[in-house]
């Protein structure tokens, strides 16, 4: 590591961490990456996310953060974070500065009390998680819902990650917009049935932070009788040569089946997707086709709380996602 040090980041170092970003990715101009930082970082109704550095006498030539995540684990709220957004100077790879970064932060963040690390690595990435004392929980059941005839045939040939930006689509309405209506979402959320197993701890301003972002354009279809009796929170991509709708949260009152059954299929249809694809272990996997190309889930834990089998994560498209 030479004389390279490691040490927390504060607000000051936000200019350095863009720059070291805009130089590490390969970055469109129109597209708002700053904005999108702000918004995933700062923000997060959860708490802003811790940010470590490597440096080189006063230049940033590493970064390393991970995403504050609340959880409810029967009932009980558990602190968490996922593991997201890292970089390495080109001139300064091959040094061990992502793994040294990474070891620094779960040595912080057992101290400020975070139970544990989740998130979705690649196939090139998830060796080094593992090295590091991750843990494979197990593949997302993930499902879709054909849209348009020669859809299966594209799905085939588009096994590629999704993009990142979402296309524009007339569908419902912007996402805010449903979620504007404050009173009634809380009721709706607030006639969710208990999860048994771990679910991300949901509230409005968790919805109006996660999907309200302007240039993911996120999207919203509402039960016909109104936001109280469902919503369905969802964005279009590119995968490949198909246009996918990515059925994000799916919310009816009580958690109804049938009801959750109808209002996913009737968005599924709405968006005019080639298809449809969500993340579930509810009763929406008995109308839908598995395919087994899910995220591969990993957990690191920090105080030695127990992995949950994968049968136990209540998990929607909305947690796992990449943004």
């Amino acid at each position: 590591m030479g004389d390279l040090t490691i040490r927390r980041a504060g607000n000051a170092d936000l200019p350095a961490i863009v720059d070291l970003l805009e130089t590490t990715m390969a970055r469109r101009s129109s597209e708002p990456y700053e904005e999108m930082f702000r918004w995933k970082h700062l923000e997060n109704p959860f708490g802003q996310s811790p940010f470590w550095l490597a440096c080189d006498g006063g230049r940033v030539v590493g970064f390393r953060t991970f995403l504050q995540w609340q959880f409810r684990r029967d009932g009980a709220l558990v602190r968490a974070v996922r593991a997201v957004d890292t970089a390495t100077h080109p001139g300064y790879q091959g040094q061990g500065i992502f793994t040294k970064l990474t070891l620094a932060a779960l040595v912080d963040m057992r101290a400020d009390g975070v139970k544990f690390v989740f998130n979705t690595p690649n196939e090139k990435s998830r060796p080094g998680y593992l090295k590091m004392g991750w843990h494979e929980v197990g593949r997302v059941p993930t499902y879709v819902r054909l849209g348009r005839l020669g859809a299966l045939a594209r799905i085939v040939r588009s096994r590629v990650p999704a993009d990142i930006w979402s296309l524009s689509s007339s569908c419902g309405v912007p996402a805010l917009e449903a979620l504007a209506h404050h009173s009634a979402v809380e009721r709706l959320l607030q006639s969710q049935p208990p999860i048994k197993g771990i679910a991300t701890n949901r509230s409005t301003a968790y919805l109006r932070w996660r999907y309200g972002f302007d240039a993911l354009h996120y999207r919203a279809v509402v039960a016909h009788s109104g936001i109280e009796d469902g919503l369905v929170l969802f964005r279009l991509r590119r995968r490949g040569n198909c246009t996918e709708a990515a059925i994000d949260e799916v919310l009816v009152p009580g958690g109804d089946p049938a009801a959750m059954l109808k209002l996913a299929a009737y968005a599924a249809r709405q968006t005019g997707a080639d298809y449809a694809i969500i993340i579930t272990q509810s009763a929406l996997a008995k109308s839908w086709v598995r395919i087994p190309i899910g995220p591969i889930l990993t957990f690191r834990s920090l105080d030695e709380e127990s992995m949950p089998p994968l049968d136990a994560w209540a998990l929607s498209l909305g947690d796992v996602e990449l943004f």
